[in-house]
């Protein structure tokens, strides 16, 4: 029986779309030392080959070196930008303390205005307020419980946290250790697993995802540099205190685009309104506004341009990863790209612009 293999490249490349999107979601929900480890693998291993060949000395040991050097200096900025961030705000608290003759007022009148407001609503309306006076204070009460509760399981959960930050730490660094130091037998044993037909498609597979990392990793080391150099010129131009530590902070917070601005701006604007200081809210939220707009702008342009691949395919993946999968899906898109355009480079999956064959 001749069966039509026409939409078979079509069929290869939605299936490769779904299999690659749960292999990368299932990887970094229960797999996250590892992928972590992959990718610092990657990153680490052209210093530890040159270093190889320019000592001559164990591949091991250079590799322990190197991953010593690089935790001890990620640990060392972090250290700084702790006690940075610590010291900000410690002077945050302060001065919220000089705002507590503001922030009494601020009751004041909103007690007032409450007053004046009842005193306007119609007598049925009251008349229910009243009825119902203790089921609303019960629920108030309820929430106000629920609040406290959640807030001091979460504390409680802190020193575990800790000690799970930790242990991911030790399994990363050995992740990163084993995968660096036994790199060649590793690919071989991957390449070994396929039939040796294929052998030369797996690595074209493997040199492909590699290229395509470092790309993407330039590209949002781009986005975010934007995001940084915007947000400290707004906050230099609104003359804010602390214009330069803030603005890093956002910046580097925008490596997440949905949340980590957010976490800044949002909170701020709010106490600014409440304090009363509108105009530097106002001028803070078109501040958050341009830096968002222009994240999802460029976002596409330079990941595309990075990757190779169209802004217009590049705006899909993320739209589609995020309606998936999230604010994950703003990395998980791009890469189920990367992988399948691998897997279409190295011939593993047939271009859809193949001629027909019929079997």
């Amino acid at each position: 029986m001749k069966i039509k293999t026409t939409y078979t490249p079509i069929i290869l490349l939605l299936l490769a779309v779904i299999i690659t999107s749960i292999v990368i979601i299932i990887a970094f929900k229960y797999f996250l030392p590892l992928v972590i480890g992959v990718l610092i693998a990657i990153l680490i291993d052209p210093i530890v080959s040159y270093l190889e060949k320019k000592i001559d000395f164990d591949r091991g040991v250079i590799t322990a070196v190197v991953l010593a050097a690089i935790f001890c200096l990620i640990g060392y900025i972090s250290l700084l930008v702790i006690a940075r961030f610590t010291f900000e705000l410690a002077r945050l608290i302060n001065s919220l303390s000089d705002q507590r003759s503001n922030f009494n007022a601020l009751l004041d009148n909103a007690y007032l205005f409450l007053l004046n407001f009842f005193a306007k609503l119609p007598e049925d309306v009251l008349a229910y307020l009243k009825a119902n006076l203790n089921q609303i204070l019960s629920t108030i009460s309820g929430t106000l419980t629920n609040l406290y509760t959640f807030l001091v399981n979460k504390i409680g959960m802190v020193p575990n946290l800790f000690i799970n930050i930790f242990v991911m730490i030790i399994f990363v660094f050995l992740f990163s250790y084993f995968l660096t130091k036994d790199k060649d037998k590793i690919i071989n044993i991957i390449r070994n697993l396929f039939p040796e037909r294929l052998h030369e498609k797996v690595k074209s597979v493997q040199l492909e995802l590699v290229f395509s990392f470092f790309r993407l990793i330039k590209a949002q080391i781009i986005l975010v540099f934007i995001s940084t150099v915007i947000t400290v010129l707004g906050f230099y131009i609104l003359r804010v205190d602390y214009a330069l530590t803030l603005g890093i902070i956002c910046g580097l917070l925008d490596i997440m685009p949905l949340f980590g601005p957010s976490l800044i701006f949002i909170p701020w604007i709010i106490y600014l309104i409440v304090i009363g200081d509108i105009n530097l809210a106002i001028g803070l939220l078109v501040l958050y506004i341009i830096i968002i707009g222009s994240r999802q702008v460029l976002q596409a342009k330079v990941i595309g341009q990075n990757l190779g691949i169209d802004p217009l395919l590049t705006l899909l993946s993320i739209y589609l990863g995020i309606n998936l999968f999230g604010w994950k899906g703003l990395f998980v898109g791009p890469l189920v790209v990367v992988i399948v355009r691998a897997l279409i480079h190295s011939g593993v999956i047939p271009p859809l612009n193949k001629p027909v064959k019929r079997v």
